[in-house]
C-alpha cells in the first residue's frame, strides 16, 4: 500500500520534471497540444499546456489516495488498493511528454 503511495508521488515529481524541461526548453510562443482522445487535437498556450497535465495527474492521485483511504481494510492494505489508477498515471505522463515533443517540432 505505502510502496503504491510512493510511486505515485514518484510519479508526480517526473511529471512536475518533464513539465519543468518543457518549460525551459520550448519557446516562449509555443503551443502544447491538449489530449482530449484518440488523438491530440486541441492546442493551448505553453504555460496552460505545461500546467494541464501534471493537474490531470494530481486529481489521479487524490482519487487513488482517497480510494486507498476509503477502503474497508484502510491504509493497512488488508485490501488490495486499485491498482489500475497507477497505470493511469503512467499514461498521463507518457502523453505529457509526447505533447511536448510535438510542441518542440511545431515550433521549429
Amino acid at each position: 500500500m505505502v510502496v503504491g503511495l510512493a510511486l505515485g508521488g514518484v510519479i508526480m515529481a517526473a511529471m512536475i520534471g518533464v513539465s519543468g524541461y518543457g518549460w525551459v526548453t520550448l519557446p516562449r510562443d509555443a503551443q502544447v497540444p491538449i489530449h482530449f482522445g484518440v488523438q491530440y487535437n486541441n492546442f493551448a498556450a505553453k504555460r496552460t499546456g505545461l500546467i494541464l497535465h501534471p493537474a490531470v495527474g494530481a486529481l489521479i492521485y487524490v482519487i487513488f489516495i482517497a480510494a486507498v483511504e476509503g477502503s474497508p481494510g484502510g491504509p493497512s492494505g488488508a485490501n488490495s488498493p486499485p491498482y489500475i489508477i497507477l497505470p493511469a498515471m503512467l499514461i498521463v505522463l507518457i502523453v505529457q511528454a509526447g505533447a511536448i515533443r510535438v510542441a518542440r517540432r511545431r515550433a521549429g
